[in-house]
């Protein structure tokens, strides 16, 4: 089994494609994923406003938006044309339109409407303009309720407590950075299972190629065993990717100020462990239908978006059929990912994860099985 362990450790570091793959690929993305979104939240995002009203309250609604960190007002316009102009040229990426009766429709307690109009080519600027619009338009709405309700003789801490029977508090727990701090936990358990899966299927593509039982099985001696053929490759594969893991899961998150409330590394590695052996032993497992080094390439990024969107990342779970939500589970990406979630960014603890990590050890045993099986059914037919 060292034997094995020697020869699969020479194969993986002398081989461009699997180095590139393995460490290249892993060191890079996650870098890029990070810098990316690296700011977080947008913020300032240039409006245009067509102020038809042009009062006092008008300005003051104006300013008020201006000073939301979601907007920026960029443009004041004459006409709901110019700023059509404007947005066409993605000089601003929304439009404030205040009608001319604005100030008049409040002042005799009728309602009044200021329409925007956002640039959904994203959703964010869609987003940040329907926010800073209608938090300025509700906190204006209860002060003008609460000053005509003391006109009418209420006193003040009554008209206030009408208005705004309670103030609500908001403690953002598991994602206080934003995006990034949502998204990146999963992205890296994602990148390490596909690149690994990739580089597999790679190094079984290529040996397929060369050796007479097409299985990456030389004609040597110390590979008549299946189980030492097995346990070798993947130690061999771990070990590879113990480094990697540490890098990913450990150095990355505290390069970018993710959240790591785990309560050690050591926990961290602990639970990635049966995820590594589960995704080795399912590609090991896969690899046997590849003839030659290139097929694994296309049918991994194929299966990339699947496993992205079984995770319940951009979809949430619970509304996952069923039966894709027990597909899921053969993929140890699903479980790795929540739970490393769970663990980093929440502060789970291991005995609250205990039934996602118990599962990768059974994923881990079941893709054994199926890799002996496999190995076993190709030297048969090689025979």
């Amino acid at each position: 089994m060292l034997h094995i362990l020697r020869r699969e450790l020479y194969t993986i570091f002398t081989d461009k494609g699997v180095l590139i793959v393995f460490f290249v690929a892993c060191l890079v993305y996650p870098m890029a994923c990070g810098y990316i979104y690296n700011h977080e939240m947008m913020t300032d995002m240039p409006v245009a406003v067509v102020d038809k009203s042009n009062t006092a309250l008008s300005r003051e609604y104006i300013r008020r938006v201006d000073a939301t960190p979601e907007v920026k007002i960029a443009r004041t316009c004459e006409s709901l044309q110019e700023a059509q102009n404007l947005q066409k040229h993605s000089q601003v990426h929304g439009i404030i339109y205040i009608p001319e009766d604005f100030s008049t429709s409040i002042n005799t307690g009728r309602q009044t409407t200021v329409s925007i109009y956002a640039d959904v080519t994203s959703f964010f600027w869609y987003r940040n303009l329907a926010l800073a619009s209608s938090s300025v338009s509700l906190t204006m709405g209860g002060e003008i309720q609460a000053k005509n309700r003391i006109a009418k003789g209420e006193m003040y801490d009554q008209a206030v407590s009408s208005v705004q029977p309670f103030k609500p508090t908001q403690h953002v727990l598991y994602n206080p950075g934003g995006y990034p701090s949502f998204i990146l936990p999963i992205v890296l358990i994602l990148v390490l299972q596909q690149t690994l899966l990739i580089g597999i299927g790679m190094m079984t593509g290529k040996a397929a190629e060369t050796n007479k039982l097409h299985i990456m099985i030389p004609e040597n001696a110390h590979y008549r065993g299946l189980l030492r053929i097995i346990f070798g490759r993947a130690l061999a594969l771990f070990i590879t990717y113990i480094p990697i893991v540490i890098y990913m899961l450990i150095i990355v998150p505290k390069f970018f100020n993710l959240p790591q409330l785990a309560d050690s590394s050591f926990e961290v590695l602990w639970f990635i462990t049966p995820f590594l052996f589960a995704v080795i032993l399912m590609g090991m497992t896969i690899g046997t239908f590849f003839k030659n080094k290139e097929d694994s390439i296309p049918f991994f990024i194929f299966m990339s978006v699947p496993m992205l969107l079984l995770t319940g990342l951009s979809w949430p779970r619970e509304a996952i059929p069923a039966a894709w939500e027990a597909v899921s589970h053969l993929f140890p990406s699903t479980d790795a990912a929540n739970a490393f979630a769970r663990l980093n960014s929440m502060g789970s603890s291991m005995a609250e994860i205990s039934s996602e990590h118990l599962w990768l050890w059974i994923l881990a045993g079941f893709y054994f099985l199926t890799t002996y099986f496999a190995y076993q059914r190709k030297l048969k037919k090689a025979r």
